[in-house]
């Protein structure tokens, strides 16, 4: 276990995962836009979430209502013991800068 909080953004269109930074407070590391119908692409997101499970001890989600509820269906068993925190929230949109300031609150 690595003792790591990342973080799961994610709207209508796009997703991204954001994890700590050794070098600075954070960096993207995957980047998913929506190809599918929208449950398709919450099942794309939790396949690939399922995958790297072993590399963080807790998932951070902030999404809006709908693809919250999505990304909830989506989630197999073993992932759903680490989502730590839901947050019904739109953060795609934001700066680096902006996004910083807003993980540090979640």
């Amino acid at each position: 276990m690595t003792n790591e909080t990342w973080f799961l953004l994610a709207d209508e269109k796009r997703a991204s995962l954001v994890v700590p930074s050794t070098y600075g407070p954070y960096y993207e590391i995957e980047d998913w836009r929506r190809q599918a119908d929208p449950q398709e692409f919450a099942a794309q997101v939790a396949g690939r979430l399922t995958s790297l499970q072993n590399h963080f001890d807790q998932l951070v989600v902030a999404a809006p209502p709908a693809m919250l509820e999505r990304l909830q269906r989506a989630y197999p068993e073993e992932l759903r013991s680490k989502i730590g925190a839901q947050h019904a929230r739109y953060l795609t949109h934001l700066s680096p800068r902006e996004l910083r300031q807003e993980l540090s609150c979640l």
